[in-house]
């Protein structure tokens, strides 16, 4: 068994472990909501009750995408994943942090290596950037993706994005950035990126020739 394959066996059995109490704990503050009657209605508006359903649909909207990021890279890597249920997985999880994202394609499906592709690199983007921006990704066809950053401040983490452009994942110093290198490689998919000024940032995914 390779170290990748290890890590996503390793890390699918904890976020398996995690998101059952998470997602009960989700589905209790929906029925207390539905169960109060007129006179506790108010409830809902507390500071408290909302700071508590926050962080518990954050929590779980983490997992859920943490758990699709790091699921087995090679037994289903030739499968196709719904693209409602990738965008549903994505959108969670972007709903917490402070940038945007959008997307324009005509597929109903992405192939599943394509889908881990983009939602590891997001992860990275996320990292990549401290201020708000705006990531839109282009699925060009079934075997090619363009992920692009609008970033208007300009404002970068420089490491991460030296790391993004290396091909040798053993001189990469960011874990997340290895570990799609990793991907990539495993997937024979080429990376190109390219940088404007940082604020306008643009990576394509294709198969390798």
């Amino acid at each position: 068994m390779s170290n990748l394959n290890l890590f996503s066996e390793l890390s699918r059995k904890i976020f398996h472990d995690l998101i059952n109490p998470a997602s009960a704990a989700l589905n209790g503050i929906e029925l207390l909501k539905y169960s109060l009657n007129e006179k506790e209605k108010h409830i809902i508006n507390d500071e408290t009750f909302q700071l508590l359903e926050k962080s518990i649909g954050k929590i779980t909207a983490q997992i859920k995408f943490f758990r699709f990021c790091y699921s087995d890279p090679t037994i289903h890597q030739y499968e196709d994943t719904p693209i409602n249920n990738l965008d549903s997985i994505i959108n969670d999880y972007i709903y917490f942090t402070k940038h945007k994202i959008g997307h324009r394609n005509d597929l109903k499906n992405l192939n599943n290596k394509y889908a881990l592709i983009l939602c590891n690199t997001i992860l990275i983007f996320l990292n990549l950037l401290p201020f708000e921006a705006e990531i839109h990704y282009e699925l060009i066809d079934e075997d090619a993706l363009v992920i692009r950053i609008e970033n208007p401040t300009g404002k970068i983490n420089s490491e991460i994005l030296k790391d993004l452009t290396l091909e040798n994942s053993h001189n990469t110093v960011n874990i997340q950035v290895r570990y799609l290198q990793e991907l990539a490689r495993i997937y024979e998919i080429d990376k190109k990126v390219i940088s404007h000024a940082n604020t306008d940032i643009s990576i394509t995914f294709s198969n390798r020739a």
